[in-house]
């Protein structure tokens, strides 16, 4: 008996081991699909938001930054919008920001949606890139957002001449 189960425990381990070299051979695996693009913003006016449109100025002081931060705001009535920012620490300017993109306004919150960073496209699905303010007032003089976010900071601006950028 002995002789009979070493001879079918032989068989059977060639037989595993012969199963193993064999190879089954798959088709070739597509290539994979590069993502689409993301589909792009489109700009568009805002009704009520005649008031909001224009160039505004605003000089802050950001928590936990030991300097100021300059910003430009320029809301076109058409919906489309370019955001500078300049931060000066010591009166040395450190590398700025610049954005591009759409505007919109509705129930007394001011979104802006970045399409453009610096130059370069930006992933509009991007929470990063949506920036949502309540609009606390708004005149032909001054503006004033807070962030819409906990602890969201003031943003108090004074409208500019048209033309009007962080150089």
């Amino acid at each position: 008996m002995s002789s009979a189960f070493s001879r079918y425990a032989g068989v059977a381990c060639a037989a595993f081991i012969l199963a193993g070299c064999a190879t089954r051979k798959d088709s070739p695996h597509p290539a994979s699909q590069p993502a689409p693009p993301p589909k792009p913003v489109a700009c568009a006016a805002s009704s009520g938001a005649d008031a909001l449109a224009g160039t505004w100025y605003s000089v802050t002081t950001p928590r936990g930054v030991a300097g100021t931060q300059q910003t430009v705001m320029v809301l076109s009535p058409d919906g489309k919008m370019r955001y500078q920012t300049q931060l000066k620490i010591r009166n040395k300017s450190r590398p700025g920001l610049d954005e591009t993109g759409c505007w919109s306004f509705a129930n007394g919150v001011y979104t802006m949606q970045t399409t453009e960073s610096n130059g370069d496209p930006v992933d509009p699905s991007d929470p990063i890139y949506t920036n949502r303010y309540k609009v606390e007032s708004v005149n032909q003089a001054t503006l004033v957002l807070r962030e819409q976010k906990p602890g969201g900071e003031v943003l108090k601006a004074r409208k500019m001449p048209p033309g009007y950028l962080l150089r």
